[in-house]
């Protein structure tokens, strides 16, 4: 019994500890907003975890190392190589954070986002459904998901800044910010074209695996450019499998908002690109110096230039591709 008043009172201390050392986080509240009086419902500030120079970690001034030895854990797997912190400290990466909310689960590098989940309560329960018929089995998942949603924690790691470096806030907002930016991209482009551009591409296939589009079957396209779309042609094994599963179509649908997924017309959880996520991907890749590793020689400059111009007609075109498999009643 003193063993475990013991224990209690060691996590009792670290959870003040932790708490201490807190941060606002980015979308805190809307679990909690969403939750009914008499629902679980758990809604944090951010936990900071900083790494030295030297990759060690510490949470509210205290090493994790100390704080794990305290609870009878072991945390130093929270250690970083001191390559990392230093290339992070060197490109200016200054935290990076991980945020449950009740719409998703955000990442954001430097207070901005990059392409995170984006979810309700029904694409939840539909990624549980999709998994069971996949075969996937997770215990109690169909129960578990949908609690995701009234779990408002999150991570800021921070790293050391380097002399000369302004600090970044944990949210960077309003003018400057790439989502300002992108909308404002995106605007201009609908201003000049109108209407948003449409693709719409049905592809039907059968059980022998050959398939169809717009009536014309892989042959027929064929024939037609020369390209050898019945490459795309799959194993009817794969079929059978899915139909088996009772899969019988699937989507990818992108608009202004991100990247939206459905299984038998479920929508799963999407990637967003609404707020600027794209543009500051591509804009941490050039600061971190990954294009010139991977591209020498390229004139980045004008590179990006080009990659500006063209995510706005991406991201505004409303395409749709899906496919059908026999028992869809497409084609069949």
């Amino acid at each position: 019994m003193q063993k475990r008043l013991t224990l209690w009172a060691a996590l009792m201390i670290i959870a003040a500890l932790v708490l201490a050392g807190c941060a606002p986080r980015t979308g805190a509240g809307s679990s909690a907003a969403m939750a009914m009086d008499d629902e679980l419902v758990i809604d944090l500030p951010a936990i900071v975890i900083d790494f030295d120079n030297d990759g060690h970690a510490s949470i509210g001034g205290i090493p994790a190392a100390e704080m794990g030895a305290m609870a009878g854990a072991d945390l130093s797997t929270l250690a970083l190589s001191p390559d990392w912190v230093s290339y992070f400290s060197m490109t200016n990466i200054q935290h990076l954070q991980i945020d449950n909310t009740a719409g998703g689960l955000m990442v954001l590098v430097n207070g901005e986002p990059v392409p995170s989940l984006e979810w309700d309560s029904e694409s939840l329960s539909a990624t549980a459904g999709a998994l069971e018929s996949l075969g996937i089995a997770v215990p109690v998942l169909d129960k578990a998901l949908p609690l995701v949603q009234q779990l408002g924690i999150g991570v800021i790691m921070r790293f050391p800044v380097a002399a000369g470096n302004d600090l970044i806030p944990y949210a960077v907002e309003g003018d400057g910010s790439a989502a300002e930016m992108a909308q404002a991209a995106q605007a201009e482009f609908l201003a000049a074209v109108g209407a948003p551009p449409k693709i719409n591409l049905p592809i039907v296939y059968q059980a022998d695996g050959s398939y169809s589009v717009g009536d014309l079957s892989d042959a027929d396209w064929t024939a037609l450019t020369g390209v050898p779309w019945n490459a795309l042609r799959l194993d009817p094994t794969a079929i059978s499998g899915l139909t088996g599963a009772g899969i019988t179509s699937m989507a990818i649908e992108t608009d202004q908002d991100g990247i939206h997924v459905s299984l038998n017309g479920n929508a799963l959880p999407s990637i967003g690109w609404g707020n600027g996520e794209v543009q500051h991907v591509l804009a941490l890749a050039d600061q971190m110096g990954i294009w010139a590793a991977y591209m020498p020689g390229v004139d980045m400059t004008d590179m990006m230039s080009t990659l500006e111009s063209l995510l706005p007609v991406v991201q505004t075109t409303n395409a749709n591709i899906s496919v059908y498999l026999p028992g869809s009643g497409m084609g069949n």
